[in-house]
Parts: structure tokens; sequence; C-alpha cells
């Protein structure tokens, strides 16, 4: 779909909403969406990750599909916004690039909160980074003034998690390495919360990028 039958799509869908939900949740469940901008693995990198991730009691894995290099993270959008941002991402051809994956390691120190794989150094990246967070402003978003490290998260952990189970497993994936693989489109997706599983990452929109 072109980005205004997309978004008028998504308008219905809206529509659609409001006469279904029901709750205190329901205005900001069909109001606005979660978004943020992603790049896929492969899949031959996401089976790689898979075979990992084992041996943390108290985890809620991420699932296959879900594996992905956040970009740039954009919370709560009305539909108006979102599709002001789409024609901003949009807006010029991004180049091709290849990435590697490196290392393990965990975010949130009492307690921890997740785990990740670790995306060996690319400047390519951060100006992805750079080019994501000024398509938002233009759109009339401003995003969280956040360090841009990109990773894979691999799992989400309970307050119940051993630390040395933790600890167990960074020593085990630490010299994790994966070979470089293209990256030769962007996501924009919305993410939508579902208790006790994962999140359901919804496809937007996608900017294919040139060859370099």
């Amino acid at each position: 779909l072109n980005g205004l039958m997309r978004w008028k799509k998504r308008r219905i869908e809206f529509i659609k909403c409001i006469v279904v939900r029901r709750g205190d949740n329901f205005l900001r469940n069909c109001f606005a969406m979660i978004l943020f901008t992603a790049l896929k693995l492969p899949n031959r990198i996401s089976e790689q990750i898979s075979n990992i991730q084992r041996g943390v009691a108290g985890t809620r894995w991420s699932v296959i599909d879900n594996l992905h290099i956040t970009t740039c993270y954009y919370g709560d959008v009305d539909f108006d916004v979102a599709e002001s941002l789409d024609y901003e991402l949009a807006r010029y051809p991004l180049p091709s690039f290849e990435v590697q994956l490196e290392g393990s390691g965990h975010t949130g120190n009492s307690p921890p909160l997740t785990l990740w794989l670790g995306v060996k150094n690319n400047k390519y990246l951060y100006n992805l980074n750079q080019y994501c967070t000024s398509a938002a402003k233009r759109a009339g978003l401003v995003p969280e003034k956040l360090y841009y490290k990109p990773h894979v998260t691999l799992g989400f952990l309970s307050e119940k998690t051993p630390l040395e189970r933790i600890i167990s497993f960074e020593k085990r994936t630490s010299r994790f390495n994966s070979a470089p693989f293209l990256i030769d489109e962007m996501i924009l997706y919305s993410s939508h919360r579902r208790l006790s599983k994962n999140s359901l990452y919804k496809l937007e929109a996608s900017y294919p990028m040139v060859l370099s």
C-alpha cells in the first residue's frame, strides 16, 4: 500500500477499535500506537540466536520473529503524526550496509532487566539513528534523548532470575560473533502489549535501501 492508503486503512481499524474496545485503556489503544523503527535480522542469524536463548530461569525470551535492531523508538504516536513520520522516514533514499553481532550483556542493575547481544561498532547504524531522530522531529515528535547503543534484545528478566545464571549466561555468550549480514530495508513497527506473552510487532511501513 502507498502511504495515503496505508493510513486510511489504519483509520478504519481505529474505528473498529473504538467499537470493540472496553476498559480503562481503550482510548490509549485506539487513538495512538507505540511505534519504533528497526532492522529485521536474516533468518539464519535469528536461528543462530535462538540456539543460545536458554539457561536463565525466569527469563521471557524474545520469540524469533521479534528479534531486531532498533534504530529509533518513538513511543505513543497518534495517527496523524504517524502518517507524517512515515512521510519523513521515506523522504530520502537510505544506503544499504553490513552489520555484525558480537558480545552480550544486560540492561539494568537493581534488578537486571534484559539480556542482549551487541552490535560491532558501525557508523552507518549511528547515522541511521540520527536520520530517524531528525525525521521524528520534522514530524512533530520529541524522541527521548538517550545514548544510542544498538543491540538485539534476547529476553526480559524477572525479579526472580538468579544473578548467578545471568553471569553464567554472559560468560557463555561473551564471545558470540555472527557473520556479517546485509541490511537493505528498515521497517516501521507498531508494538502491541499482550499479558504474559511477547509483544506483538506489526509492520506498518517499510523503507527499502539503495544498494551501495
